[in-house]
């Protein structure tokens, strides 16, 4: 869809042009990542799972006691009405986007002390469907970095913190091996954890095992596919696991807000299962497009020139299928 009018982002109680949209510089959330933050996406043009994203929005402001100054009634109403000025009515035709909320404590006072009131800002924005079709047919490489996931005794994992040093990082060391790759991170034990920015759990023994939630942020699209995955009567479960349990796993999936969920196909340089994006994935990516109404995959193959999708096609046609 190809919009008449510039997209706006709500900054601190206003619409404004996207191209007009400012924070101050003195802002504890550009000085010290002093803030959290939220990511859905829409489907068809209608945000998917918005109260749960709220919710969880919710909890991060209390854990980092941050007052918004607005309820979160408000801030769904803000959100829905946001998505609906930047992307027109709906239809078919709708490009679909990603939804941000970012809420910091606010700018400092001469004193380095916030202000009473915190910045508080929400936009759309496009997604990298090139890139997670192309997750989709090959799946994604995997790499664990010397960089661990922070401990819950020093920050919890469960609040979506500005702050994404630590994951930034774990990313640098993995792509530095290969520039491809994703990292997964490990806890302080040595258990697998969490990539940058996606939950990951993985197929063995017709069960999916999920990383001890203890250690990683719990995620809605990892929600989401485990609902999928119990009614398809697929047993799951959560523990610690190590990297050697992985690597025996039959599949391996990331989940994420932006992509839904992806295959991963390796660790470390060793195939995991067939090394190629395996049936289960097929089975839950197709029942996830089910539930929204939208071919998930298709949609990002959409975005591809005719001849890179034709090679991608042609790249899957060896994929298990049941």
């Amino acid at each position: 869809m190809v919009h008449k009018e510039e997209p706006v982002v709500f900054v601190n109680g206003d619409l404004v042009p996207e191209s007009k949209a400012v924070v101050s510089v003195f802002d504890r959330g550009f000085r010290w990542g002093d803030g959290v933050y939220e990511m859905s996406r829409t489907f068809g043009g209608r945000v998917f799972k918005l109260k749960e994203h709220l919710e969880r929005l919710r909890w991060s402001l209390n854990y980092t006691r941050i007052d918004p100054g607005l309820s979160m009634e408000e801030l769904e109403r803000t959100t829905l009405e946001l998505v609906d000025r930047n992307l027109g009515t709906g239809g078919p035709e709708v490009e679909d986007v990603g939804v941000t909320h970012i809420i910091s404590r606010g700018p400092m006072d001469p004193t380095r002390k916030a202000t009473s009131k915190p910045t508080v800002v929400i936009y759309t924005e496009t997604l990298a469907f090139g890139m997670y079709a192309r997750w989709y047919a090959q799946g994604v490489k995997m790499i664990t970095p010397a960089t661990r996931r922070t401990p819950p005794q020093s920050l919890s994992p469960k609040a979506k913190i500005s702050n994404k040093m630590n994951h930034f990082v774990a990313q640098f060391e993995a792509q530095a091996i290969d520039p491809e790759a994703l990292p997964l991170m490990l806890d302080y034990d040595g258990n697998v954890a969490e990539s940058s920015g996606a939950n990951f759990f993985f197929l063995a023994q017709g069960c999916i095992h999920v990383p001890n939630r203890r250690h990683v942020l719990g995620g809605i699209s990892m929600d989401t596919v485990l609902e999928v995955a119990r009614e398809m009567g697929i047993e799951t479960r959560e523990g610690d696991y190590t990297p050697f349990d992985v690597y025996k796993a039959e599949e391996a999936f990331l989940t994420s807000t932006p992509w839904s969920m992806a295959p991963v196909v390796s660790l470390n340089g060793l195939k995991i299962g067939q090394g190629v994006p395996g049936p289960v994935f097929h089975q839950l990516i197709q029942a996830w497009s089910e539930r929204v109404g939208i071919d998930i995959v298709d949609q990002a193959m959409a975005y591809l020139q005719p001849q890179e999708r034709k090679e991608l096609v042609a790249s899957t046609s060896s994929t298990p299928s049941l």
